[in-house]
C-alpha cells in the first residue's frame, strides 16, 4: 500500500487547500434570494470575472488573486499568465501573503516570468514569516533535500498549527522513516498523522489506519484500523485502494468487532458533523 503520497514541489502545490478563484467563484455564484421561498439564482462565470476585476481595482487582495488564477485557468477570459503575473504582483504589493507565495512559485518555475529560485526562495521565506502554513511546507521541503529534517519538523509544525492537514501527512513520514538529522519515532508518527484526523484529511485518516494495521507507533490494532479505513472512505477516499485490505481486516476480526469498528467510524464522523474542528 502506498502510505504516503509525495510532497509536491511545484505550483500544482496550490492544491493542497481550495484555490482562491474557487472559493470566490463560488462565492460571487452563490444563489441570490430577498426570502428562503424565493428560487435561487446564479450567475455567470463572465459575470463573476467582472465583479472580481471590479473589486480588485478597489484594491481588494482577494479579488486580485481570484482575478489572477482566472486568467491562468481561462475563466471567463482568455488564459493569460502575464495578466496572472500582474494580478498577483499587485496582491504582493498590497501585502497579501498568499500573493507573495504564488508570486514566488512562479519566479521559482518562470511562469509568465524568467525563473529567479533566489528572489522565489526570499519570497517564500516572507509569506512563511507571514504566517502562510502552504509557505511553511515548501520550505520544509527545500530543507529536506537539504537532509535538515529537523529544521523542516520546525516548520511542518507551524503549518500544522495553522491547520494545514498535509503538515500532518508530511511529519507521519518524516518521524516515521527518519532521515538526515532526525531520529525515527513511529509513536510520533502516529501522534502527528491523529493530528491530521482531527481536522478530517481523509489521507492523514488513511494513513492512520495504516499504522493501526501495521502496528508502528503501537501495537497492532486491526479493529482501530478498520475504523479508520471506512471513516476515510466516508469522506472520499477511493474505496478500491483499500478493497483488499478491509477483506483482509474482517478476515481477521469476529462479527462483534466488525460491528463495533463500523460504529465507531458513524460515531466519530456524526460527533464531527456536529461539533466540526476548529482551525485559525
Amino acid at each position: 500500500m502506498w502510505f504516503f503520497r509525495p510532497a509536491e514541489t511545484s505550483p500544482s502545490q496550490e492544491a493542497t487547500r481550495p484555490s482562491t478563484a474557487n472559493t470566490i467563484a463560488n462565492t460571487i455564484a452563490a444563489p441570490i434570494t430577498d426570502s428562503p421561498a424565493e428560487a435561487p439564482q446564479t450567475i455567470s462565470v463572465q459575470e463573476a470575472f467582472e465583479r472580481l476585476q471590479e473589486s480588485a481595482l478597489a484594491g481588494q487582495t482577494q479579488a486580485m488573486l481570484g482575478l489572477a488564477e482566472f486568467y491562468g485557468r481561462g475563466l471567463g477570459v482568455r488564459q493569460n499568465f502575464t495578466e496572472r503575473l500582474h494580478w498577483l504582483q499587485k496582491a504582493a504589493e498590497a501585502g497579501d501573503p498568499r500573493g507573495i507565495y504564488l508570486l514566488a512559485l512562479s519566479r521559482e518555475t518562470g511562469l509568465g516570468t524568467p525563473a529567479d529560485p533566489d528572489q522565489a526562495w526570499a519570497d517564500i521565506m516572507k509569506a512563511a514569516e507571514m504566517g502562510l502554513p502552504e509557505a511553511h511546507v515548501k520550505l520544509a521541503e527545500g530543507l529536506i533535500q537539504e537532509a535538515d529534517q529537523a529544521q523542516a519538523v520546525v516548520h511542518l509544525e507551524k503549518a500544522l498549527d495553522a491547520g494545514l492537514p498535509l503538515a500532518a501527512n508530511i511529519l507521519g513520514r518524516l518521524y516515521l522513516e527518519g532521515a538526515g538529522n532526525l531520529a525515527a519515532d513511529a509513536e510520533k508518527a502516529r501522534g502527528f498523522l491523529l493530528r491530521g484526523a482531527e481536522l478530517a484529511d481523509p489521507e492523514a485518516i488513511k494513513n492512520l489506519g495504516v499504522m493501526f494495521r501495521q502496528g508502528w507507533g503501537g501495537p497492532a490494532e486491526p479493529a482501530q484500523a478498520l475504523k479508520w479505513f471506512l471513516t476515510a472512505i466516508e469522506l472520499g477516499w477511493p474505496r478500491e485502494n483499500l478493497e483488499p485490505v478491509l477483506v483482509e481486516l474482517e478476515g481477521q476480526l469476529a462479527p462483534q468487532a466488525i460491528a463495533k469498528a463500523k460504529a465507531e467510524a458513524k460515531g466519530w464522523l456524526e460527533e464531527r458533523k456536529t461539533s466540526p474542528p476548529s482551525t485559525p
